[in-house]
């Protein structure tokens, strides 16, 4: 049914988007987003709010239809559908737009980031700009850097407190070249999987581990099976809003200025809306019953051990020295 469901709408965006081709010859726009998230999610917070102020900053001219909880498609077949101009707006991981773009897997090296404010401090400078650019020659717009957070690891077999923990443990990851080694670096055994498949491999035995930011492992109820929440930020994720290239540049210079505004406020509302759910979350693990909650505070052993991944990718030295002269 949910294959189905994809196809009809993918059918209605079709249609969707050659009248809004028409409509764009009289100053009318009709654009559609999708994303991963369920409706209470920061994503679907964000997507919102980008839909309501290009309405406002444009006096209608420009509206957004937002289809949550991936109804169009996820991953890189969202991308695909962007590409295609099927698709007019795709809020997907940087796993998945690595795919397309590979130097935003710079992104998702292990312990990047001290912190979220850094993150997002060096994201709105210089390298985003760089990335941004990479992307055009690529044939994308990115509209925005949303944040998807910190991972940490939900566990059946017992908390992740140290590297070693991580020896000879099957740990769901994303289809993702940097995840694979920076797992397999530390000793587990990496095994990408679709996040649809994750509940049902945990439940099964299939997988010993997942890692996901704070915000999935809540809402997949991954804690529903895995007793041990490990909190070891491993590695921080940003969430790309992707839009083709060439659909932005078929708008007016006028609606150009004013969707990149609208996305602009929306990444920093998505922002704010994310950071206090992290409170949220770290409040409902300590306070749920059979829950074993490890947060590793001192990082720096982890951080050790995953020095050879950065060794494993010369592609990505001169986007560092652009992060680490802006720290």
């Amino acid at each position: 049914m949910k294959k189905i469901l994809a196809i009809v709408l993918l059918v209605c965006l079709v249609f969707t988007a050659a009248f809004a081709q028409g409509e764009g010859e009289s100053g009318k726009v009709n654009l559609a987003l999708n994303h991963v998230g369920a409706t209470d999610h920061p994503y679907h917070a964000g997507a919102l709010k980008l839909a309501e102020l290009a309405d406002e900053y444009s006096d209608g001219m420009i509206t957004i239809d937002v289809f949550p909880a991936s109804q169009i498609a996820s991953g890189s077949k969202a991308i695909e559908y962007v590409q295609a101009g099927t698709l007019d707006i795709a809020l997907e991981s940087t796993m998945a737009f690595s795919n397309f773009v590979s130097d935003v897997g710079v992104l998702d090296l292990p312990f990047l980031f001290s912190s979220k404010a850094e993150a997002f401090r060096i994201i709105d400078g210089e390298l985003g700009a760089k990335l941004e650019d990479i992307a055009e020659g690529k044939g994308f717009k990115i509209l925005g850097w949303w944040d998807n957070g910190y991972r940490s690891i939900t566990s059946t077999r017992g908390s992740v407190a140290k590297p070693s923990d991580l020896a000879g443990l099957k740990i769901r990851t994303p289809e993702s070249k940097v995840f694979l080694v920076t797992f397999e670096t530390m000793g587990a055994i990496p095994t990408p999987m679709a996040v649809s498949e994750v509940f049902s491999a945990l439940q099964l035995g299939t997988v010993d581990a997942a890692e996901n930011s704070d915000s999935n492992n809540i809402k997949n109820k991954f804690t529903e099976v895995c007793p041990y929440y490990s909190v070891t930020k491993h590695i921080y994720t940003f969430e790309p809003l992707i839009m083709s290239l060439d659909k932005f540049n078929s708008f007016s210079a006028e609606q150009q200025e004013m969707l990149m505004r609208a996305a602009e406020d929306a990444e920093a509302y998505q922002r704010e809306v994310s950071l206090a759910l992290d409170k949220k979350i770290m409040d409902t693990l300590e306070s749920t019953e059979g829950i074993t909650l490890n947060v590793v505070e001192d990082l720096s052993e982890f951080q050790a051990a995953s020095k050879p991944v950065y060794d494993a990718f010369p592609q990505f030295a001169s986007l560092l020295n652009i992060i680490n002269s802006n720290r």
